[in-house]
């Protein structure tokens, strides 16, 4: 009988232990305790649009690599015989946007379709795509900030030809793309801007 009355009253105080009112551990403290966590993970990934208030401290990092770069190509247009200052008859061929990249290099190879008789420029002129510059080509023929690459079309020179690449600044966000073709004959021709941080 005492042992009985012994586990009854073990079992009592051990329930009255785990099953305690809510609030009876709260009211014991008053004071705030220190939590640590021992097992939080060293990256946290975090999915969709982030906003930060104020300045970031201790480390970040970004999945993935950053682009610094970006190749864009204009590819084989047909560019007929056209003086670079004949300025309504540019072959027009786009546009191209570097709006957040410093530098660029621009080349230009094509391909005579027939071979030329008379020796002639064939090149690219990158044209801020601004009201300034745009005005002072179109009524001028004046080529303010632009970029530009060419390369000569000769007889009896291979079919396909190359300018040297051009390493130029980026100053405006857009520049407009146009050609032009000072040999006798018509040339295809492929533009590429490479963009980098």
């Amino acid at each position: 009988m005492r042992t009985f009355a012994f586990v009854t009253g073990l079992t009592v105080a051990l329930l009255l232990v785990v099953f305690q009112p809510s609030g009876v551990g709260a009211q014991a403290s008053e004071k705030a305790q220190p939590v640590y966590v021992v097992n939080q993970p060293d990256i946290v990934r975090v999915e969709g649009e982030v906003r930060l208030a104020g300045p970031i401290e201790g480390e970040v990092s970004i999945r993935g690599p950053i682009p610094q770069g970006k190749a864009i190509t204009i590819g084989e247009v047909e560019v007929p015989p056209v003086q670079k200052t004949d300025v309504t008859r540019l072959v027009r061929a786009g546009t191209v946007t570097t709006d957040g990249f410093a530098t660029m290099v621009v080349s230009l190879a094509g391909m005579q379709r027939s071979s030329p008789t008379k020796a002639g420029e064939v090149g690219v002129v990158l044209l801020p795509a601004e009201d300034v510059p745009t005005r002072a080509f179109e009524e001028h023929g004046q080529l303010l900030f632009a970029v530009e690459s060419h390369v000569l079309s000769s007889p009896g020179s291979p079919p396909y030809f190359a300018s040297e690449p051009l390493r130029a600044t980026v100053a405006f966000p857009r520049y407009r793309v146009l050609l032009y073709n000072a040999s006798d004959r018509t040339v295809a021709v492929t533009v590429y801007v490479y963009l980098t941080s």
